[in-house]
């Protein structure tokens, strides 16, 4: 028997992804239009630039749906 609570980081106990936490390593990501619901107060990762590979990492279930933490959106890809 399957449970969507068990498949990760990446989802929450509805099965849907948790929108305040990275899919990547499941810590909270300060996501501040998930946190508030509106995309009119700007948010950390508009002043950074977002790791091509750690955007490639995200599940299909998490994409356009929850936001990468700091630390993986800025991490530098293994062996660069």
């Amino acid at each position: 028997m399957h449970s969507s609570v068990e498949q990760g980081p990446d989802t929450a106990s509805a099965g849907e992804p948790d929108a305040s936490r990275c899919p990547l390593c499941g810590q909270a990501n300060a996501c501040v239009p998930a946190a508030c619901g509106s995309f009119d107060p700007p948010c950390w990762c508009a002043g950074v630039t977002v790791n091509a590979t750690a955007l490639a990492r995200i599940p299909a279930s998490a994409q356009q749906k929850a936001c990468l933490c700091r630390a993986c959106a800025t991490a530098q890809a293994a062996g660069s």
